[in-house]
């Protein structure tokens, strides 16, 4: 299972938000058993960072997210980094004849 997570920085901070993914952001989810897929940034809209999280099921992302959540390592990187985010998720499975699997 998949995730989308467009993030929409309303405020200017998109060079922080990727200085917080390339410090610590990665890793803090993939300690917690997320795989992060792919980090774009949109043409369109330069303001907005969409990433894919790859999980093994809902349970999972669930846990994932509780645990990235009370992780000290995020609170600290959040706290260093402070962006107004606007996110929305989209849980997504590959079809049979995707490349992705």
């Amino acid at each position: 299972m998949y995730t989308a997570e467009p993030a929409v920085d309303g405020k200017g901070g998109i060079d922080d938000l990727h200085q917080r993914f390339r410090e610590e952001e990665v890793a803090i989810f993939e300690k917690h058993g997320a795989e992060v897929v792919a980090v774009w940034q949109r043409l369109d809209d330069p303001n907005t960072l969409v990433w894919m999280l790859a999980y093994r099921d809902r349970a999972h992302r669930s846990q994932v997210w509780a645990d990235f959540a009370a992780d000290p390592a995020w609170h600290a990187l959040r706290a260093k980094y402070e962006v107004p985010l606007s996110i929305e998720a989209y849980m997504m499975s590959t079809t049979d004849y995707s490349n992705l699997k």
